[in-house]
Formats: C-alpha cells, sequence, structure tokens
C-alpha cells in the first residue's frame, strides 16, 4: 500500500512564515523528515505519535546522503505512511526537492510540493531590504553561492557581473571571496553596495553592509556564518531607513520562561513578536489529581464556596466534570478566582466568579473572603503545596478543606537542557510562581549562578521574595500580578534589559 510524501518549504526560519497548507499537513503526517536549517518548534505542531527523522546536513558533512534521504521518504510512503518532508525555505530552491520528486516519480510515488518562502525574498526583507525597487532594481536574480562539484560547466561570471539587478547568492559564505574576485574580475563596480545576512528571520538576525570589495573581510571581522545570505545592489542602500525587524524591542534577547509548554505559549508569541528569543524551560511538572477532584464533586454540596488559587485548578475540575459527566446545572455553591486568568479560565466554561480579589495573590484573596465566609465551608482547590496562606488566615472563620486538584512538582526531565540554555546566555528570566524559581534551585543547584548575570522578572511580591530570599536581585515586578502586566513592564523597560 503506497502513501504519499509531501515536500514542504519550511520558511527561511520564522516560524510564524510557515504556510497554512503546510501546517496542515505537518498536524496530520505520520513521519517527518527535517533538516537541519528549520526551526524545531515545528517538530511541536506533529501529532504525538508522528515518527521524527532528522536528516541535517551540515556543509562538508553530510549527515544522511541524499541517496540515504530518497530511501528512507519512499520507503516510509510504501508503508503507506503519510511523509511530510520538511526542509528550509522552499523545496524547489536549491533544495534539491527537485531530485526527491524525480526519485517518487520514478518509484510510482504519490506526492505534493508545498511551497516555502524562500530565504531569497525573506532574509532580505527582515533585512530592510527589498530586492526590487523602482528607482533602483527591476529584477532579481537567485545563484548559487555553492555550485556542485559534478557539474559539466560553471556559472557564467561574465553574464552575471553585468546584470543591473539584484544579485543574491544564498549558501555563498564559504566562497564569498571567491564570489566577489568572479564579479570584480568580470567588471562590476568595486562600490557597489552589499549585505550579508546570517540566520535571517531570526532573532539571531545579524546583517553587514560594506561596498562589495570590502565584504569579505568585514564578514570575517563579524563573526558571519552560514546559514546567510549575500546581496549585490543598490537597493543594499535602502537597509538604513527600512530596516524594521532589528528595531524590534526585544530584539536579540533571550528570554527564559520557566512555567510549563502550554501555559507558557502565549507569553511566548507576545515575546517572540517583539523580537525576542524565547527558550522555554519548565521547571515545574503539573499532574492532575483527578481522583480527588471527582470526590469533591460527589461532595460538593457539602460546600458554601469553591475557590479556585490557579488556571491549573481549574483545568483539573474540567476533567473531572467530564469524567463524573456533572451538570453544571447542579452547582449551587459561591466560586471563588484568585487572579483575571483564574477567572478567565471559569468563564470559558460558563462559571462567573463571584469573588475576584483586587490584588492576585492569597494574603488579598483572604482578606476578600472574610467578609463573607464566616461559619461557612470552603473547598481550596490547589496543589499539594499551595493553599497554606488561605488555610492560616481563614481557619479562625470558617472551615477549610483542602482539595489536592493537582500535584506540582520539579520536572527533572528539563535539567540536562535547562543548565545548556543557561550556559549560553539568558538575558531576562522570568518566573511567574515561588515555585517556578525554587524548583529551578532544586533542579541545579549552583548553576543557578549563571543567573547572576541575567535581569529577572517575578509577577508579584511572593515570588519575588522567593528569588530574594536566595540572594538574587528582582529587576521587573509589575503593578497588577498579571501574566500581561509582566510583559507590558518587561517591554516598558526594555532599554535597560
Amino acid at each position: 500500500m503506497s502513501g504519499i510524501v509531501y515536500l514542504i518549504g519550511a520558511g527561511p526560519g520564522d516560524i510564524g512564515l510557515l504556510t497554512l497548507r503546510a501546517v496542515e499537513v505537518i498536524k496530520n503526517a505520520d513521519v517527518l523528515v527535517y533538516d537541519r536549517l528549520i526551526n524545531e518548534d515545528i517538530l511541536k505542531i506533529a501529532k504525538k505519535d508522528a515518527e521524527l527523522i532528522d536528516v541535517g546536513k551540515f556543509p562538508d558533512n553530510h549527515k544522511v546522503p541524499q541517496s540515504k534521504v530518497n530511501e528512507i521518504i519512499a520507503q516510509k510512503a510504501f508503508c503507506g505512511k503519510k511523509v511530510a518532508r520538511i526542509k528550509g525555505g522552499d523545496p524547489f530552491v536549491f533544495g534539491r526537492g527537485g531530485e526527491e520528486a524525480e526519485y517518487l516519480s520514478e518509484k510510482g510515488i504519490p506526492y505534493e510540493v508545498v511551497p516555502g518562502i524562500t530565504s531569497a525574498v525573506a532574509v532580505l526583507s527582515y533585512a530592510g531590504i527589498p530586492v526590487t525597487h523602482r528607482d533602483l532594481s527591476s529584477s532579481f536574480h537567485v545563484i548559487t553561492g555553492h555550485e556542485w562539484k559534478g557539474k559539466d560547466k560553471d556559472l557564467d561570471w561574465e553574464v552575471i557581473s553585468k546584470l543591473d539587478g539584484t544579485l543574491v547568492f544564498l549558501m555563498g559564505i564559504k566562497n564569498i571571496e571567491k564570489i566577489v574576485q568572479k564579479l570584480l574580475y568580470y567588471g562590476k563596480d568595486p562600490n557597489t553596495p552589499t549585505a550579508v545576512v546570517m540566520e535571517g528571520t531570526t532573532p539571531n538576525q545579524k546583517a553587514v553592509t560594506a561596498k562589495l570589495i570590502n565584504i569579505p573581510q568585514l564578514v570575517q571581522k563579524e563573526g558571519i556564518k552560514n546559514p546567510a545570505v549575500i546581496a549585490v545592489g543598490d537597493v543594499v542602500t535602502l537597509r538604513d531607513r527600512l530596516k524594521w525587524y532589528e528595531d524590534k524591542k526585544l530584539f536579540g534577547k533571550r528570554i527564559l520562561l520557566t512555567r510549563t509548554y502550554e501555559q507558557s505559549q502565549q507569553m511566548k508569541k507576545i515575546l517572540s513578536e517583539e523580537g525576542a528569543d524565547v527558550v522555554v524551560c519548565p521547571t515545574i511538572k503539573i499532574t492532575p489529581f483527578l481522583d480527588n477532584t471527582v470526590v469533591f464533586l460527589e461532595e460538593i454540596h457539602k460546600f458554601d464556596y469553591a475557590v479556585f488559587t490557579s488556571v491549573n485548578g481549574v483545568w483539573s475540575f474540567i476533567e473531572a466534570v467530564r469524567k463524573k459527566r456533572f451538570d453544571l446545572r447542579n452547582l449551587s455553591i459561591k466560586v471563588v478566582a484568585i487572579g483575571s486568568k483564574t477567572a478567565e479560565a471559569l468563564e470559558n466554561i460558563f462559571i462567573y466568579p463571584d469573588i475576584i480579589p483586587e490584588e492576585y495573590t492569597s494574603y488579598s484573596l483572604a482578606n476578600a473572603l472574610k467578609k463573607h465566609v464566616e461559619g461557612k465551608n470552603i473547598a481550596l482547590l490547589t496543589s499539594q503545596i499551595g493553599g497554606n496562606i488561605l488555610i492560616e488566615s481563614l481557619e479562625d472563620c470558617a472551615e477549610v478543606q483542602k482539595i489536592v486538584a493537582y500535584r506540582n512538582e520539579p520536572n527533572y526531565e528539563i535539567k540536562g537542557k535547562l543548565i545548556s540554555e543557561l550556559r549560553k546566555g539568558i538575558d531576562i528570566a522570568v518566573f511567574t510562581s515561588s515555585s517556578t524559581f525554587n524548583y529551578m534551585y532544586q533542579l541545579i543547584g549552583d548553576e543557578i549562578n549563571l543567573l547572576k548575570n541575567s535581569k529577572i522578572a517575578a509577577i508579584g511580591p511572593v515570588t519575588q521574595k522567593a528569588i530574594q530570599d536566595k540572594g538574587f536581585n528582582v529587576d521587573i515586578v509589575p503593578r497588577e500580578y498579571t501574566t500581561q502586566k509582566l510583559i507590558e513592564e518587561m517591554l516598558r523597560n526594555h532599554q535597560n534589559l
């Protein structure tokens, strides 16, 4: 039984440049066969049981030979699999997608090409260099900077040098001196504006500009390496006025998020849009404790109030409602949320909290409750380590029963990656609870001193105190203790970060 192969262009790096068709195919693929230059976040789009095969190539060091890649995608298709063959840029622009399509055609295997945005255009766009401009260039020409040695004939440099449009070279860093020498030899003006853009469309983007004759020395001096795009032509002069990506508030900043992957996604999206390189290393692991939450539902008639101290408690409650097939029309108790995000999670299932404190802390919540709960029975849905402040604050006026709705534990699986990312350097570390910091300290011990040179952002005073107790300075704390306000505070202080 034959499956199908999708030859997918993943674009130049920014995952936002992945096409809708590519996302659809990757989500449904049984096998992902991918190259080294794709954004790793693309792999997270795949379904949980998808097989991932890394065939990434490095210059002069092919991890998997092209012939073997051809065999892999064909073999998986012959097994009836949907194969997503994911390549950087566009599969038909120096991506050897044409060769793979030929091989599949010869084998009688169905395939589909999903075009991607080529780096020849996108990388220069992100650097503020349009490949064409009415006043400066009426054409652009995409040229390989790394010709295959088995070709019978070299590039016609005499013709290339006389072209008036923008010359765009891909994969040309290793041969940049040769490229410049050939262009100059055949008459290209040595003063022609030239740009080289490294890791374009990513937070690591770095661009240099110079006269054509001087660009090889500048590339070496500035440490420009592959992947990079070379542009030769008058349009390069527009960069100083048109560059936009590198002017984003958080461009080039490496920001560490320590909450769970699921809860980090919205913050990661916003920070990435502001140019940050966002690293997610969840130091906490959240596991719903459904048995306890189901028992709570069975005994809900015993309580006057249900208090939710986090979104995690709400998620556990929702799962228990599904498991128990509990009819929310029978919910006759008052509902309390510690903050706006917890309230929002409840509102998503049409439960509108009766009480939300003005400040989103346990102390503020306790003070707000004291006015209402005299002699009442309260169910406190929290983690095994949470709720102590509320219980101590309310024990004189109400009966509080702690329901362990989920477990909040150190995420030991992330230890190696966390240490590796800290050693690379972090500009801003973000902590949205005291446990995210305390667990980091528990996970990596003395390695936490790698944070000494980083700015630290804490969601509120409780988290701030936990960090300061370990001898670290906290640089950012929002006035309103929400992730949205934390992000706004980071953006407001971006020049000091």
